[in-house]
């Protein structure tokens, strides 16, 4: 979606055009009254020095006044204005990244690829935000700035004072191309450091935490080096930036003293003037280096933001799929999350209406995969998946939010009433153990209901996907870590239901009995 060339322009385009141009219009503005101060407070100074009447002083003091005042009016306008942009722009990106995290996620890759990409995502927003602060509006207003200085030197030092357009080239151009690409230490130290943290008891049982820490040293020791060299790297480049900003100032400064000495064309004073102009541009050009990293940095940001990964588009298989009477129809499905590792191949099947269905096989034979398939959480290397209604799911990887019960439910339906989750609790069979807490539906529960047993959450979850309206019901291993007279009596409440509300269940488990029970099973 972007490439290197369109980048600046997708950018600019972004926020609203009246606060881009606001932002600049002030920012120019107290950057000509910076300009302003230090030329008319030279000229004042040199020519109070020749003691003139003081009416001749007047607009001078006037306007070293106007210009000073003007230069912190402008300056804190411009910070409101250049911030409300960054902030505006900010939020829209934030929206159109939530948009594509939603379509993509989650990724086929896993969970590692998963939150290295987020966090690609996360950061990488947060640097285009800062790109219309520090990247945008610096060189632009420098620009303007030099190119009207340049034209007014160029009748008193002629190609001279054309020196100054490439000096703001360089600026940009030197920072650009001698900015560092990331590495991949920073992931690789991060990683390892989530590691140590979230296994540290695993590799303590396996004896392996004492070796493992120097490993972890090294990558810490690898990032620091790397940071150490990136920063000598911008040194060197603002090092040599500096010496040609003083070279180009002293060219500029001898053509305007042959002015005075020679040609008589320019005068003591307005030589002063010039001189603290001159100061000035050059204090102007100090933050396109950090704006030209940012431009780079923003770059790079953006291309990971914009183009990675790209959901998946299914490709849809050209056979006739025979739909009559059909819920959910499989056909000549292939799936696997690495091209070389197939899991599903030329799996079909069809569920219809009111047929029970189980799913059963080895652990590993994609039975959760396909549910996921079924969900669209991706499409297939091939074949097609045909649904004719809703899906509610209850999956293992299915996330119970922080708060109470009633809250859970709420929030995945709405307005559902207190006697609507009663009732699917009870057929969930958590109902007991709801009424032994004090707090009832306000039980609150923790991250993930952590304070839950395996069971609990199971229960808790497969009353969750019965209160979401759906034809069909996907329910992953409901009655793991329950007794066979728990999870029997759960399964003979649901298909009851089921059957009332003309709901469709289609079983993921490894429980013989349970598959035993359903009009329909298939084995992976």
């Amino acid at each position: 979606m972007i490439s290197h060339p369109s980048f600046l322009p997708k950018l600019v385009k972004l926020p609203r055009f009246t606060t881009l141009l606001s932002s600049t219009l002030a920012a120019l503005a107290a950057a000509i009254c910076a300009i302003g101060l230090m030329g008319t407070a030279a000229w004042l100074i040199s020519s109070a020095a020749l003691h003139p009447p003081l009416a001749t002083l007047t607009l001078a003091i006037t306007a070293v006044r106007t210009f000073g005042i003007g230069r912190a009016g402008f300056r804190y306008l411009e910070r409101y204005l250049s911030h409300k942009l960054a902030f505006h722009s900010f939020t829209k990106l934030q929206l159109f990244l939530y948009d594509r995290a939603a379509a993509a996620l989650p990724l086929r890759e896993g969970l590692i690829a998963q939150g290295q990409w987020l966090q690609a995502l996360t950061t990488g927003c947060g640097t285009l935000r800062d790109f219309y602060l520090r990247g945008l509006l610096p060189p632009l207003i420098t620009l303007l700035l030099l190119i009207a200085i340049s034209a007014g030197l160029y009748p008193l030092v002629g190609k001279l004072a054309l020196l100054l357009l490439p000096l703001f080239l360089l600026h940009l151009l030197l920072p650009y191309w001698a900015a560092v690409l990331p590495a991949p230490t920073a992931g690789t130290y991060r990683t390892l450091l989530s590691d140590s943290v979230n296994g540290r008891d695993e590799l303590a049982a396996a004896g392996s935490w004492a070796a493992f820490l120097p490993h972890l040293d090294q990558q810490a020791k690898s990032l620091n080096l790397q940071q150490q060299q990136e920063s000598a790297k911008d040194y060197r480049t603002d090092f040599l930036l500096q010496l040609l900003d003083v070279l180009v100032f002293l060219l500029l400064l001898a053509g305007l003293a042959q002015c005075v000495l020679h040609n008589a064309s320019l005068s003591f004073i307005d030589l002063s003037l010039w001189l603290m102009i001159l100061l000035a541009a050059m204090q102007e050009l100090q933050p396109l280096a950090k704006a030209a990293r940012t431009i780079q940095r923003s770059q790079q940001a953006a291309q990971v933001i914009l183009t990675k990964p790209l959901p998946q588009t299914p490709v849809e298989s050209t056979a006739p799929i025979d739909k009559s009477n059909s819920l959910l129809t499989i056909q000549q499905v292939d799936f696997g999350y690495q091209p070389a590792i197939p899991i599903l191949q030329g799996l079909s099947f069809r569920i219809a209406h009111g047929q029970h269905t189980a799913i059963v096989g080895d652990s590993g034979s994609g039975k959760t995969t396909l549910a996921g398939l079924i969900c669209g959480f991706w499409p297939a290397d091939s074949g097609s998946i045909y649904l004719t209604g809703q899906i509610s799911a209850n999956l293992q990887t299915s996330f119970l939010f922080t708060g109470t019960i009633r809250d859970n439910f709420q929030r995945l339906i709405p307005g559902i009433s207190d006697a609507a989750i009663l009732r699917c609790l009870r057929i969930s069979k958590l109902d007991r153990w709801l009424t032994n807490q004090p707090a009832g539906l306000d039980t609150c529960l923790t991250a993930n209901a952590q304070n839950l047993s395996g069971g609990q959450r199971n229960r808790l979850l497969t009353a969750l996907a019965l209160a979401k309206p759906g034809e069909l019901l996907i329910l992953d291993e409901p009655t793991a870590g329950l007794d066979k007279k728990t999870a029997s009596a759960l399964l003979t409440e649901l298909l009851i239901e089921l059957d009332k509300q003309q709901r469709t269940l289609l079983l993921i488990t490894h429980d013989s009995p349970a598959a035993a029970r359903m009009k329909q099973v298939i084995h992976l």
